[in-house]
């Protein structure tokens, strides 16, 4: 076994007896990976006005709409035809999985990455959303992501939908939008048979997602934190581990398969 610190030894201790455990993921695990985080000093809102991600800012600019699919287009950052491959986070979470000690994955993230890594959707509850798929606001239609790119490299730089000429957007939750029930639902039945969390890159500040961490704390269940800076959950945590993901999830993991 890789050599470990006394924090990481103290979660190993902390999750090594969990039968199956819930594994709450942020913006952070997909940092080496090269997607920025979001509040970190080079994340996103350090370099792009937040309000750009308000549904109805979206609505109301179709600059924005075709900045975004020019966007995915270039594969640039998490979208639909982005370049970025899984880490060796996302590696040790599936490790987790081979191993039968998984109760699910709740992530914020829209990357796809953790179904990339090999994970099956039905282990996987994307809260935000993800950029394989499209919908109309307004019929609520749906297509995937590539159907709706293909009709941009056509020429419609910002497509409507060819039904009802409504607006099209990724099927990404944006500010001012309500989480997929569907998703939140699958997160709630992780949460039933898990017998711990850890939560990996994310500070835990974003409702209602983080009321998955929360509750899993009012149920008493141990949480490991690792996160680079402070989280709003910190108070509920077992063990916190303030480093990369990178230089810590795969020896938590190891350590607690051996176990």
């Amino acid at each position: 076994m890789t050599q470990t610190s006394p924090d990481i030894e103290s979660a190993i201790a902390v999750l090594r007896p969990a039968e199956k455990i819930l594994v709450f993921t942020g913006a952070g695990i997909s940092t080496d990976s090269g997607i920025p985080d979001f509040r970190g000093p080079d994340g996103l809102w350090s370099k792009v006005d937040p309000d750009d991600f308000h549904i109805d800012r979206y609505r109301s600019r179709p600059e924005l709409r075709m900045r975004g699919w020019k966007m995915h287009l270039q594969g640039e950052l998490w979208g639909a035809r982005s370049t970025v491959r899984p880490n060796t986070g996302h590696e040790a979470i599936k490790r987790l999985a081979d191993a039968d000690r998984l109760a699910g994955v709740v992530t914020q993230n829209v990357d796809g990455l953790h179904l990339v890594s090999g994970l099956d959707d039905l282990q996987v509850a994307e809260l935000h959303g993800n950029v394989r798929k499209c919908l109309c606001l307004d019929c609520a239609q749906v297509w995937d992501t590539e159907t709706v790119l293909a009709w941009v490299e056509a020429g419609e730089l910002d497509p409507a939908c060819p039904d009802c000429g409504g607006v099209v957007k990724t099927a990404t939750v944006m500010f001012g939008e309500i989480l997929p029930q569907e998703e939140m639902e699958k997160a709630m039945e992780f949460l039933a048979i898990a017998d711990a969390i850890i939560v990996v890159g994310s500070t835990v500040s974003v409702s209602p997602a983080s009321d998955i961490v929360m509750y899993g704390g009012y149920l008493s269940l141990p949480i490991v934190i690792i996160n680079q800076g402070p989280t709003e959950a910190d108070e509920q945590a077992a063990v916190k581990i303030d480093a990369a993901i990178g230089e810590v999830l795969p020896g938590l993991v190891e350590g607690v398969l051996a176990g």
